[in-house]
This record gives structure tokens, sequence and C-alpha cells, in this order.
């Protein structure tokens, strides 16, 4: 299950607690409990297309199902590592995409730092199997990999699959 820290506060938020305050804060949470990914995947740094192609088929019900209830459309796996470093730059600073970032978390781990509303500051969600993650779009946020050395995870889009990324400068942001 999904970690949540507030910037500022010592002790993390666990729990349906983290559904609550991410649904205050516009960001979609829901957590798929069983883990379909076969234990190989554990400590790959990079994928090949047919790869790939296996996590699509072992998930593709619950991808579907849930493409369907949110109206995405498209769909593809992706691995951050230490193997790809321009990934992990890109995403890295703080930016925002024109769309929802969608990803459903496979293998591994990452953290996700997103801009608050209200007043709330910076918070950071640490992402684990199971757990479906919706950055709404426009929303300032980077990403960094947790104490796994890979983050595996299915993204999916409203329109054609892309991360195209938009800059944000923000004096107050800074990567832990």
């Amino acid at each position: 299950m999904a970690e949540l820290r507030i910037r500022g506060t010592v002790e993390p938020i666990e729990g349906p607690a983290i559904a609550l305050f991410l649904e205050e804060q516009g960001v979609y949470y829901e957590r798929w409990e069983e883990n379909h990914t076969p234990s190989s995947y554990e400590d790959r740094l990079l994928l090949t297309e047919q790869e790939k192609a296996e996590l699509l088929r072992i998930y593709e019900h619950q991808i579907t199902d849930f493409a369907e209830r949110k109206g995405y459309r498209q769909w593809d796996v992706v691995i951050l590592s230490d193997q790809t470093p321009d990934m992990l730059q890109k995403f890295g600073s703080l930016h925002y995409h024109l769309e929802d970032e969608v990803r459903i978390v496979l293998v591994g781990g990452g953290v996700f730092t997103l801009k608050g509303e209200g007043g709330t500051g910076y918070f950071e969600v640490t992402a684990r199997p199971g757990d479906i993650v919706v950055v709404p779009a426009r929303r300032p946020h980077a990403f960094r990999l947790s104490e796994q050395p890979q983050f595996i995870v299915v993204r999916l889009f409203e329109g054609e699959a892309s991360s195209v990324t938009y800059k944000v400068d923000d004096p107050l942001f800074d990567v832990k």
C-alpha cells in the first residue's frame, strides 16, 4: 500500500486516510490487492517489448475495466531504473502534463512529489505494486525511484500514448 508524507510533518499517513487526503487534493488513488506479476520481473532493470506485452496480457482484464471506468483509451508498460537515466531526469524535475498522469504500479516503487492545493504545500506519495495514482492534468509534480531499484508501471492515456512534459519553476520545490 502507498505511503503519504506531507512536507513538514514527521509521521507518514497510512491506510484509508491516504485515499481521503488524495481525494481532497484532487488526486485519484485506487488499490489492487492481487499481484499477478511473475517474480522474475522483480530484479529487472530493463524490459524487452515481449516482456512488456506479457505484462499487458497478464493484467488485460483489470486494465480494460479501469480504462473503461475512467475513460482512458491507450496504455503501455514502461520501466524506470538506473538503466533509464534520461527518463529519470525528465520526470525528476518539476513539471506537468496536459493530460492526467495515470500509473498502475506492477513492480518496484516510486515517489511522486505533488504540489498541494489549499495551502498544503508539497506532499509525497510513495506508490508500490497494486497502487494506482492519477495526477491531474496541469498539476505540478516530480518523480523519483523509492528504495526499490526499478518502477514498472502501466501508463494510461486519454488520447495518444505519450508523456510530454512542461517544466515548472517553483522556488518552494526541492528534490529530496
